[in-house]
């Protein structure tokens, strides 16, 4: 992780709410009050501009291309589903307004004080990489950027799947389970965590495989190099097999569809909390080193 070059001072900062929070509106009018205050020009997210009560900006997933710092009030899911399209440039500050919110680091009392230093650009930003995941080639080539994870899971009542799973042209595995899960050190926190696979600190460059209800006892989570490019594909059958990124979006995945996923060329920015620490973050989230009952 490092410093990303960005354009700070903002002249532009975007605004994105989680639309089911009152409070997350109610904050998102008095920043937008702030930022013209001081001169800078509020952009709002295509979706909250109408609850915002001011002109719309680009989507969502477009916002961070549009302007040269975001901010967004809500939780982790807000906050994936504006950073799907953010640039390396264009850094990405995420305030708490929902539940647990590994992500959403900045607390709601400090809002203010974030957008003071975001405006004077006194701002710590560290790199979070990301996944670059290929579905398809040629004319049904499609491309995603992902900061958590991609997930390859069944319906609801379909069978078990099998999935075939390739390290730099060497086949790795062939897992017999529910599905699997392709997470970054940054997403390891998330469906990673429930599924049984490891905490990844986000400075180290990992990919991590981790089986979904493996059918197997031998299957386990798998740390891989991010350096490494991953092949997977399921073998063909009756069963719905659906592809979700971030757990944003989600598709079907088509029998024998080739998912390549391998390093991002570039990684999110993130504006960091500097009163607190990955450390503390787990020690605040997951209540580690707290006496139970």
């Amino acid at each position: 992780m490092g410093r990303a070059k960005s354009h700070l001072p903002p002249a532009r900062v975007g605004l994105a709410v989680k639309l089911s929070s009152p409070e997350a509106i109610a904050l998102g009018k008095d920043i937008l009050r702030k930022l013209a205050g001081h001169g800078v020009e509020g952009v709002a997210e295509a979706e909250s501009a109408s609850a915002l009560g001011v002109r719309p900006g680009p989507v969502r997933a477009e916002l961070g291309r549009h302007v040269d710092a975001v901010v967004v009030l809500g939780g982790d899911g807000t906050f994936l589903s504006v950073t799907r399209g953010c640039p390396t440039a264009t850094p990405v500050a995420g305030v708490n307004l929902g539940t647990l919110g590994f992500l959403t680091e900045h607390s709601r009392e400090r809002a203010f004080s974030l957008i003071d230093d975001l405006l004077s650009g006194n701002v710590s930003i560290e790199q979070r990489d990301r996944l670059q995941v290929v579905v398809g080639d040629g004319a049904e080539r499609q491309e995603f950027l992902v900061l958590n994870d991609v997930v390859i899971n069944k319906a609801a009542l379909a069978r078990i799947l099998t999935i075939n799973v390739e390290v730099n042209g060497e086949f790795l595995s062939r897992y017999y389970a529910d599905g699997l899960i392709f997470a970054t050190p940054t997403g390891s926190t998330a469906y990673n965590l429930s599924a049984g696979g490891p905490i990844v600190h986000p400075g180290l460059g990992a990919m991590l495989i981790t089986p979904i209800c493996s059918h197997t006892l031998r299957d386990r989570p798998l740390v891989v190099p991010l350096d490494r490019r991953v092949r997977v594909w399921v073998d063909s059958g009756d069963q719905e097999v659906y592809l979700t990124l971030d757990g944003q979006h989600g598709m079907p995945l088509p029998a024998n569809a080739i998912v390549e996923i391998s390093a991002a060329k570039e990684p999110l920015s993130l504006i960091r909390d500097r009163t607190t620490s990955f450390f503390s973050i787990l020690h605040k989230k997951l209540k580690w080193g707290e006496r139970e009952g």
